[in-house]
């Protein structure tokens, strides 16, 4: 016998997906904040800057939306961000995923150096 005994069914809603993406997401260095603005407009989420949806082949596809701080490489930030999610929906899941895509929406730069950017950086 298993150690788990099925009486009724089990639905893992949506958002719950979305929640670990985007905890996942804030945890990595270099992240400032999910960017709000791409799930919006959009209409498709309850947590602001991730979407997460079961693709027609049943597997999971999450969309992330973030903004980095000035100087993060961004090279690596997507991967790093990809293989959190992912260990972290393994762990609480056996729900399959398909692709978990990410969006760099900005950079946060530091105070002052706006104003250096508006200015024109000598040439």
């Amino acid at each position: 016998m298993s150690e788990f005994m099925a009486i009724g069914n089990q639905e893992v809603d949506m958002s719950v997906y979305a929640k670990v993406a985007a905890h996942e997401a804030v945890r990595q260095e270099g992240v400032v904040r999910l960017n709000a603005g791409f799930t919006e407009k959009l209409g498709m989420s309850r947590t602001p800057g991730v979407t997460a949806r079961i693709e027609e082949d049943g597997s999971l596809q999450l969309d992330i939306s973030i903004v980095v701080r000035y100087g993060t490489d961004l090279r690596t930030i997507g991967p790093a961000i990809q293989e959190s999610v992912l260990n972290a929906i393994r762990k609480m899941s056996d729900q399959p995923v398909g692709q978990i895509n990410i969006y760099i929406a900005d950079i946060d730069f530091p105070k002052g150096a706006a104003k250096t950017l508006e200015e024109g950086e000598p040439s």
